[in-house]
């Protein structure tokens, strides 16, 4: 998912019209302007400086809050508040600045005469996408509360899910770390000691101490060679994740793989479940969720093959049908199930149950993943330290024979 500002025309007033929008591509954009009677003129993919990158970091709304924010104005509207004092309380009650500064402007925009959704629409590290559409169908349909209800339920999934991703990738990310870390001092501030004593004796060292001698010389000498490749190594992997062709080489290479790929499935596959699920019981037309879904999907494979869903099915084809193009991607059960819900006309609940299921397995495989890698890590540093305890002890009773 690329950000365009672009500039344009509105079709009927012909007055100009300017600002920024997530699209899969410049094509998918105009499209979108377009359905809202504006020609596009001219655009130009934003690309953020790593400042902007730092404040986007500050100015993050965390999903909890949104998912509070849903479920209390749903709350505020259904006691009798209108929009308006219902903003207001939950602008006085939210402590994220990003959110309250956001909930303000769609205040003084409500007041100039705009929807909720299109005074939404212009603050997306509050309100992604996403969010502004489900608000759109509320207002569209007259059912705003229900609808922010769905939306809080469907958030609140997501919390789940990312909070158990999370869990599961926190322990192998510290314990690796700490072993490159300790790794890392190792080389450059205790072996290069050795190499005193060892250079002493006129002895033949064993290969292993001889790799780790002059792997250490190499990293204590030429520390800023091999910190500059990891930076550049960053900086390029950064890059490339501003293109559309980069972002959908580097989520292609996930998905392909071995341990990484099934877990992005089944995620994506939960994701995509739920939002859909949500989409179809708020009233949104089926065409316009998937358009909706590929708009605002996060992996760029998965995004593109919802884009490429919506003109399939206005084609009178069954979405099932499509993604059987796409085994890799959806499991083969996942498509049967849903080609039933499809002929029965329960797709939502169906997509409901899917959402359930994949969301308590990917739960359950973060929580085995974490049960199999505390073993694997322990061996790791085991055999690390092994090596490093024989390397250093096997040319110390050569060194007793010398003497």
């Amino acid at each position: 998912m690329a950000q365009y500002i672009f500039k344009g025309v509105h079709a009927r007033t012909g007055e100009r019209a300017t600002g920024v929008r997530d699209a899969v591509s410049h094509a998918v954009l105009g499209q979108d302007l377009l359905k809202e009677g504006i020609l596009l003129t001219s655009y130009k993919e934003h690309k953020e400086s790593s400042a902007m990158s730092i404040n986007g970091i500050i100015s993050h709304v965390p999903v909890l809050e949104r998912v509070l924010f849903a479920r209390y104005f749903a709350l505020m509207l259904r006691a009798g508040l209108d929009v308006k004092q219902s903003l207001e309380t939950l602008k006085n009650q939210t402590k994220n600045l990003t959110l309250k500064n956001s909930i303000t402007s769609v205040v003084e925009g409500i007041e100039k005469g705009k929807t909720l959704s299109e005074s939404m629409r212009p603050y997306p590290k509050a309100f992604p996408s996403l969010f502004v559409s489900f608000v759109g169908v509320g207002e569209a349909t007259g059912k705003l509360q229900e609808t922010l209800e769905i939306l809080a339920l469907q958030l609140q999934k997501e919390f789940e899910l990312r909070r158990a991703i999370q869990g599961g990738m926190m322990y192998p990310a510290v314990i690796i770390t700490a072993l490159f870390s300790v790794g890392a001092a190792m080389m450059i501030f205790v072996v290069p000691k050795l190499v005193d004593i060892f250079n002493g004796f006129h002895v033949q060292l064993p290969l292993m101490t001889r790799i780790l001698l002059g792997t250490s010389s190499w990293i204590s000498s030429y520390w800023y060679i091999a910190l500059g490749v990891c930076v550049l190594l960053s900086i390029g992997f950064r890059l490339m994740s501003t293109t559309t062709s980069g972002r959908m080489l580097i989520a292609r290479a996930f998905l392909i793989s071995p341990v990484v790929g099934p877990i992005i499935k089944q995620i994506n596959v939960a994701r995509l479940s739920r939002n859909l699920s949500s989409l179809l019981s708020s009233g949104v037309a089926f065409t316009e969720a998937l358009l909706i879904m590929g708009k605002n999907t996060a992996n760029p494979v998965y995004a593109s093959i919802f884009i490429g869903a919506e003109e399939h099915v206005k084609k009178g084809n069954l979405l099932s049908d499509y993604f059987l193009n796409y085994a890799r991607l959806f499991p083969p059960l996942v498509v049967s199930i849903m080609s039933v819900g499809e002929q029965t006309g329960e797709l939502a609940e169906v997509l409901k149950e899917v959402a359930s299921f994949y969301e308590g397995e990917v739960d359950q495989t973060m929580k085995n993943l974490t049960s199999i890698m505390e073993p694997v890590l322990m061996i790791a540093i085991g055999l690390a330290v092994g090596a490093l305890a024989i390397s250093i002890i096997s040319p110390i009773y050569s060194l007793v024979n010398v003497i």
